[in-house]
């Protein structure tokens, strides 16, 4: 018998977690003026999925290039039955296309978030968990974020988003990162770092 690939493994394994995130997830809930900061409402644990866009070329707003396109095509194999119930993007062309396959495949609209928000990554990334936490309880959500710049001394969405959360060490920065963060209503978040994908060409 030939023996599984390392990448079939690492697909089994994130379904197999989302799987049971979703087990323990529950909607039956109607006291979300009680959310905590950094927990899910009561009788909830909510799923919170977090990328960073695909690979693409330099410029403003540019699109996905070959490798991205590519990484967006096996994002959508890796969680087409894994139960995601929403979609969250900033409103830019390279991480509305890396969540496009799996949108498309869903039939779910994704949720933009106007740039604008970004003035302040640390508002931005308050108000993104706020609003799963009140109308996405008990679910499973996926945020495509962006990373800050080191040059100029910016954090980034993933960043503020991953600490708002209670995460320590490195965010999700490289291009195959996906951090998968089970929110319940009581106690600390529990998280779980793997990969998807090849490594990218343009990662350090």
């Amino acid at each position: 018998m030939q023996a599984p690939s390392r990448r079939s493994t690492r697909l089994r394994r994130i379904a197999a977690f989302l799987l049971v995130a979703a087990a323990l997830s529950s909607t039956s809930c109607d006291l979300l003026n009680l959310i905590s900061f950094g927990n899910s409402p009561p009788g909830t644990t909510t799923t919170i999925i977090l990328i960073r866009h695909s690979e693409r070329d330099p410029g403003a707003d540019p699109p996905l290039n070959a490798e991205g396109a590519a990484r967006a095509q096996i994002l959508k194999d890796v969680l087409a039955e894994n139960g995601v119930n929403a979609i969250f993007s900033p409103d830019l062309m390279r991480n509305r296309q890396t969540v496009e396959p799996l949108a498309q495949l869903l039939g779910i609209e994704v949720k933009l978030w106007n740039i604008a928000s970004f003035a302040s990554t640390g508002a931005f990334a308050n108000a993104v968990v706020d609003e799963i936490l009140a109308n996405y309880s008990g679910q499973t959500v996926l945020f495509v974020g962006n990373i800050g710049s080191a040059s100029l001394g910016t954090t980034g969405i993933n960043e503020e988003l991953y600490k708002r959360l209670g995460g320590t060490g490195v965010s999700p920065d490289r291009y195959q990162d996906m951090y998968i963060m089970v929110v319940p209503d009581m106690g600390p978040t529990r998280f779980i770092k793997t990969i998807y994908g090849p490594p990218s060409s343009l990662d350090p």
